[in-house]
């Protein structure tokens, strides 16, 4: 084990070498830059509107650190602080420090003069101007167990001076139990008079140099977001107004003497960088929403963009810390979730004529996600002729009612008018089989065959097969999972696949027993719907059929069902609810080749995947993807869209995979079962397998488990039969039909009449069926 993890951090150092090497070279290239419009979208403009500045990244390696051992990291003035935790495998003990790096000064980081004693956590931390260092600190060196077995610990607060002397601590446990709402410390702060500001859920507490209680200030029932200190000095907090009748984030300072929150100022944008706040370069916050950086003003109540994350190759979903130099640099603290790693890039603003330019890709997305925003970064950094950038839709950060609606239009629009049409589609929020209908995809088979870096014969002809329509492969995806529905072989045979009359004829056999775990009105509707939904719209001929006897039946047999579920009568779980014989059939997502024998030891017996029900009674098994993208037919660069879409299919031959499930790709799925089925026992002094209490071998690397409370289950190495079913299951799947969003809220909306009892089901079906008729025609 110990060779194993030596191996992979040595591979780690090459990759982040290699990466850094990668980034200080080719630095960052702008033949177009995106720009925030109103509304929140981004938009590309043309090289020729390029801005005069671009905030170019340098990573700063910390050599002394492994990746893994350093945390709550914070920028104070012109330095990163963060604790660092070692450990001496000689000595068999670690040890907690707190560690100071200054960017630029050509130095090694280092630890502060505090000592942390043991059985003590640091809970957080801060540093004042002058080097003195406040902690709130845990203590497990007490015997006392609470009623769940775990030690209780006692918070205290500290002053360390910048020598390393203990000026004071105060344990403040008692203080923190008087409020059990508020009994957690979520962030500490200083002022230039070195008062303490402890930050809990909705109230802050409030403390002298001295570290004497001085009260608190409360922000009532709103959730303070975040607290920092300002460019002025003054400590202030975030929190959701929800005494306005608007809502919305806003910010406040804090005043000591009156231990009162100030004026409000509204428009405060929301972020995602965690509960700590940093002063601007030129203005007061800096704020990071996970694509941009922004600087909010007080004055003003508004807030700027400075940079645009991907403009630098930083995937802005990793950074969790963010603050303005002196000297005008903006350093970000970098933590890649796939890999594990953590780095400091310090980002200089550079002249735009100073850097690279690169033919520029367009992604379009409804949504902005972290897998794409990491995909886009690592091709941008592999990639000496194309650049992406990502064009969003719907502002998350700006919700508004009409938000997804208005996104589908703007994208829509954008796809039909040539000029604006990305290069890119992500087809994840998409209907792509009637857009497929309208030649909005490039066929991306030739690019496929003539790939030198991947084997058309290497994906599964399953996987291939369902996203091509009238023979044109659309779309390749590089992970999927599986949804499909268990029951007793015992019940409802060994073949898959049910038509909907089949079910309602089981459900009729088996009264008194629930179909579904938690099954409402709209989750049987759903389920029913599923695979049946092109059996009442067919979208190439614009044709509805939702006035027949089929859909009639079908509203019929979900009107037996609650409106909503009451989960409060039967707080077993689902296991304990099917292994009763109260629960027939189990809705099972397959992520891992785990899933097959977790749903058979529920049922205690032997089980069938029979599915969602279908038109014909084939296996309803739902292939379900994302991060999945198509090239437009009206892309003006086609061959750099492929080289994005072939990089990042790519990328499953490395560790650091952006997407997660079961590889589409028939080599690395082969290579996942045949490492999962290849067992190493633990063996005794005669070279045999040691037995657990069960009599079963014990396996070399331990065994996993999932517990639902009163049901547990632990894994074992997956069957030549569960590997068989997966498979075959594989082999059945398909994308969920052409159903459409606008056509479920229809049926539910009218539906609801003749649930309760205002109207007939005839009268329903006749005006589902002109609604959705009007709506069909009209996007067919």
């Amino acid at each position: 084990m110990i060779k194993t993890q030596n191996v992979e951090k040595e591979n780690r150092k090459k990759r982040r070498a290699a990466l850094k090497q990668g980034l200080l070279s080719a630095l960052i290239a702008v033949s177009a830059v995106t720009l925030t419009a109103c509304g929140g979208r981004e938009e590309t403009v043309s090289a020729d509107e390029t801005p005069a500045y671009v905030y170019v990244p340098e990573y700063i390696e910390l050599s002394n650190d492994s990746y893994s051992n350093f945390y709550d990291v914070q920028i104070t003035g012109d330095a990163v602080y963060y604790v660092r935790n070692t450990y001496d495998e000689t000595a068999m003990t670690s040890v907690t420090e707190i560690c100071r790096y200054t960017p630029g000064a050509d130095t090694e980081p280092e630890a502060l003069p505090v000592s942390v004693r043991e059985n003590t956590s640091i809970n957080g931390f801060t540093v004042d101007g002058a080097g003195n260092v406040y902690l709130c600190l845990y203590d497990y060196s007490g015997e006392e167990l609470d009623a769940d077995g775990f030690l209780i610990s006692k918070t205290f607060l500290a002053q360390y001076d910048a020598s390393g002397n203990l000026v004071y601590e105060q344990e403040i446990t008692d203080l923190l139990n008087e409020d059990v709402d508020n009994n957690y410390v979520n962030g500490i702060l200083s002022d230039d008079e070195g008062n303490l500001y402890l930050c809990s859920s909705y109230l802050v507490r409030l403390f002298d140099g001295q570290g004497n209680y001085q009260g608190e200030v409360s922000t009532g029932e709103s959730w303070i977001n975040s607290m920092g200190k300002g460019k002025d000095g003054k400590i202030y907090v975030s929190y959701y107004d929800n005494t306005s009748a608007d809502g919305g984030m806003v910010i406040a300072d804090i005043d000591f003497a009156a231990k009162k929150l100030g004026e409000a100022k509204e428009n405060f944008p929301s972020g995602n960088g965690g509960n700590i706040l940093s002063a601007g370069a030129e203005k007061d916050f800096l704020i990071n929403d996970g694509t941009k950086l922004s600087e909010y003003d007080l004055s003003t109540q508004t807030s700027e963009e400075i940079l645009d994350w991907l403009d630098s190759d930083i995937n802005g979903q990793y950074v969790n810390s963010v603050g303005a130099l002196s000297d005008g640099r903006i350093v970000a603290i970098v933590n890649d979730w796939n890999t594990g790693e953590t780095e400091i890039a310090l980002l200089t603003k550079t002249d735009s004529a100073e850097l690279v330019q690169k033919e520029q890709i367009t992604i379009g997305t409804l949504y902005t996600n972290q897998n794409l925003q990491a995909a886009a970064v690592d091709f941008n950094k592999s990639s000496e002729q194309y650049r992406v950038d990502i064009k969003t839709y719907i502002d998350t950060n700006n919700w508004t009612e009409t938000s997804y609606q208005d996104g589908i239009t703007s994208l829509n629009n954008d796809i039909t008018s040539g000029s604006n049409c990305p290069d890119i589609l992500d087809l994840s929020q998409l209907n792509v089989e009637q857009l497929a209908t309208k030649g909005v995809f490039e066929d991306l088979m030739p690019y496929l065959e003539e790939s030198s870096v991947l084997d058309k014969d290497d994906f599964m002809e399953n996987i291939l097969e369902s996203f091509q329509y009238d023979g044109a492969l659309v779309a390749i995806p590089s992970t999927f999972s599986l949804s499909t529905v268990i029951g007793k072989t015992s019940d409802v045979g060994e073949e898959m696949g049910w038509t909907l009359d089949e079910l309602i004829a089981y459900a009729d056999a088996h009264e008194g027993a629930e179909l579904f775990d938690g099954a409402s009105k709209s989750s049987i509707l759903y389920y029913c719907l599923t695979y049946n939904m092109d059996s009442f719209v067919d979208w190439s001929t614009g044709e509805c059929k939702f006035d027949t006897p089929e859909f009639k039946s079908l509203l019929e047999f979900v009107n037996r069902f609650p409106d909503i579920y009451d989960w409060e009568s039967d707080t077993r779980s689902q296991p304990a609810k099917i292994q009763a014989g109260d629960v027939l059939l189990a809705m099972a997502g397959i992520y891992d080749l785990n899933g097959i024998q977790e749903y058979a030891a529920m049922f205690g017996e032997p089980v069938t995947c029979i599915g969602y029900p279908t038109l014909d009674g084939s296996a309803g098994c739902i292939l379900n993807v994302s991060d999945i993208y198509g090239i437009a037919s009206k892309s003006d660069n086609k061959d750099g869209a492929w080289a994005f879409i072939e990089h990042y299919l790519a990328a499953q031959d490395e560790d650091n995979v952006f997407s997660w499930g079961l590889p589409t790709r028939q080599s690395k799925f082969d290579e996942m079962i045949a490492e999962a089925t290849k067992a190493e026992y633990v063996l005794d002094e005669n070279g045999e397998p040691m037995l657990d209490e069960n009599g079963e071998p014990i396996l070399a690397g331990g065994t996993s488990s999932i517990s639902y409370g009163d049901w547990e289950y632990t894994y074992h190495v997956p069957t030549e039969e569960e590997i068989a079913l997966l498979r075959e299951l594989v082999s059945v799947a398909k994308p969920l039909p052409a159903g459409n969003d606008e056509i479920n809220t229809i049926i539910s909306e009218e539906a609801e009449a003749f649930y309760q009892g205002q109207k007939s089901v005839d009268d329903v079906a006749k005006v589902i069926q002109s609604r959705a008729q009007i709506y069909v025609s009209e996007n067919s």
